[in-house]
């Protein structure tokens, strides 16, 4: 299996994700959560509903970029740059949420915090393999 094809394979992969996690969170944050293991340590407030939501509309559209990028990506391949900003984020955010509100459980940040980096790891090796393989806007 060369790079490409697990490249293509890995944002379709993460457009689903993306898209299911994302209409969860939006339309029903707790059921969304509670499909990845994730409690609200503090309860369910109305700020933390309102997060969610917009956080849901966010991967929404996450998941459109990765099926653009999915349908072709070498022309795409810089906005990987992307995907690894919103990992990075995430690790971020998820600090913040356990900071501020006591949302997480310190099991619950590191699981997010692994998961995040082994993409961001995945998306960069890709992006580097790739990187000179093909088409890109900016070189053309």
């Amino acid at each position: 299996m060369n790079r490409l094809t697990i490249m293509t394979g890995l944002l379709w992969l993460w457009a689903a994700w993306h898209l299911g996690f994302g209409l969860l969170s939006t339309f029903a944050p707790e059921a969304g959560a509670s499909a990845v293991g994730w409690t609200a340590a503090g309860g369910w407030t109305p700020e933390l509903i309102t997060m969610s939501t917009q956080y849901g509309m966010v991967m929404v559209l996450l998941a459109l970029m990765f099926v653009i990028m999915a349908l072709n990506p070498l022309q795409y391949l810089n906005l990987i740059w992307v995907a690894v900003a919103e990992q990075v984020l995430g690790i971020i955010y998820a600090a913040y949420i356990y900071v501020e509100y006591g949302q997480l459980t310190v099991p619950q940040m590191l699981l997010q915090a692994g998961i995040n980096s082994v993409v961001v790891i995945l998306f960069v090796v890709l992006w580097l393999g790739l990187r000179d393989a093909g088409p890109h806007p900016a070189k053309a």
